[in-house]
């Protein structure tokens, strides 16, 4: 029997090992007597300390430490030491912009409906942010496409010295190493399955967002993301030129930028069938600019839904009613139709969708018309309860193929 148990404690002692933290974590500390008091630490290094109104805590006391354990700083108070989720880090990291807070981040990676694997043989999964900002949902969606992706080549080890005389390796040989592991990484990128492309208009917050996104857990889903600087439509025209191809090739988009209705066209370009364009503006007049673009300039994409995001991303994505009408006193009827209670929507709703059962007031009864006919406007309210201040709004978009167009 003690022959047996012995072998247990070793496996539990590696267990413990493992789940310790090292040099270059990010750790949460909590402090024990008030847990909203809390602290995100620096990548760990012996040699730097944490200054605090109650006291400094060296990293040399956390290094070694395993999750839940307790570090005393000096002035006597006792810190609990966590593990740092991913919700915590993006909150908590420093920041240029504000970031997509963590519950939106979760409803707009869901609305996505992602389901990478490594065996998924559906072609590859290109994803476009445009609007890097802070980095957060570029973690969130490389975290949700983590799985598509074999691991990143490691470095080659450095030369050893030379066995008889000691001295380094000559520079011919480092070189060739070092291009050795240059040449696997570009062959492993070209081979990833899936791949978040981000693009921000600004250097600054692009290069920010990119030391974010290597921070969470030493870079953990760092490989999965390709950081661009410049305009998304330009982008997505250089990217057509580099491929020689006309072709869409993203399977999803998600566009967090001032003008987004200007870059729709380009977008729809270059988006698969049936994929989703998710748009995030701070007013709901915003989405409709982008109905209207849609609209006028007849790009293959319809507004699947439309949800409003509460202060922090509380409300969790409450639903809009908007489509595009006509008012009654404008259109001419249709021969041979009633001008009843029918609406014709163009632009935000798939075609063979229609709204039949809306309450409305007969002085806002609307009634059938040409698409093409000028003078539309919108139905634009909460389809439950009351508006919620702050957040924003997503218009979920969808991808129309040409023979499924009217």
């Amino acid at each position: 029997m003690r022959l047996a148990a012995a072998p247990l404690r070793q496996i539990c002692g590696q267990r413990r090992t493992l789940a310790t933290f090292v040099e270059r974590d990010i750790v949460l500390l909590r402090q024990k007597l008030n847990q909203d008091n809390f602290i995100l630490t620096k990548p760990l290094n012996p040699a730097n300390r944490i200054s605090t109104h109650k006291g400094d805590i060296s990293h040399s006391d956390i290094i070694g430490k395993s999750p839940r354990d307790l570090v005393t700083s000096s002035a006597g108070h006792d810190y609990r030491v966590h593990n740092v989720t991913l919700a915590e880090y993006v909150s908590l990291t420093r920041r240029l912009v504000t970031p997509i807070y963590p519950a939106d981040a979760n409803l707009i990676v869901s609305l996505l409906d992602l389901h990478p694997s490594a065996a998924h043989e559906a072609g590859k999964l290109e994803i476009l942010e445009a609007g890097t900002g802070h980095g957060a949902l570029t973690l969130h969606l490389s975290r949700a496409i983590h799985a598509a992706n074999s691991q990143k080549p490691k470095p080659l080890p450095s030369p050893a010295p030379d066995s008889v005389g000691g001295e380094p390796a000559t520079e011919d040989s480092s070189g060739n190493g070092q291009t050795e592991s240059d040449d696997a990484l570009t062959v492993w990128k070209a081979s990833r399955k899936a791949v978040i492309h981000t693009i921000d208009i600004s250097p600054k917050y692009s290069k920010h967002a990119a030391k974010v996104v290597a921070g969470f857990r030493h870079g953990l889903y760092a490989d999965n993301v390709d950081f661009h600087v410049g305009d998304a439509s330009g982008w997505i025209k250089s990217e057509h030129e580099r491929r020689n191809s006309d072709q869409p090739f993203l399977t999803h988009a998600f566009l967090d930028l001032p003008a987004t209705h200007d870059h729709l066209s380009a977008v729809a370009s270059a988006l698969k069938n049936d994929g989703t364009l998710i748009i995030f503006n701070p007013s709901i007049t915003q989405i409709v600019d982008c109905v209207q673009k849609i609209k006028q300039q007849d790009i293959p994409l319809f507004l699947d839904q439309t949800l409003e995001l509460g202060n922090n991303g509380t409300s969790g994505g409450k639903p809009w009613d908007l489509r595009a009408v006509k008012p009654r006193a404008a259109p001419k009827v249709q021969s041979g139709e009633e001008s009843s209670d029918s609406v014709q929507s163009s632009g935000s709703e798939e075609p063979e969708k229609q709204d039949q059962n809306i309450t409305r007031d007969p002085a806002q009864t609307l009634t059938e018309a040409k698409p093409e006919e000028p003078n539309w406007t919108f139905v634009c309210r909460p389809k439950v309860g009351e508006r919620i201040i702050g957040g924003g709004f997503l218009g979920v978009f969808r991808k129309m193929n040409n023979s499924a167009r009217p």
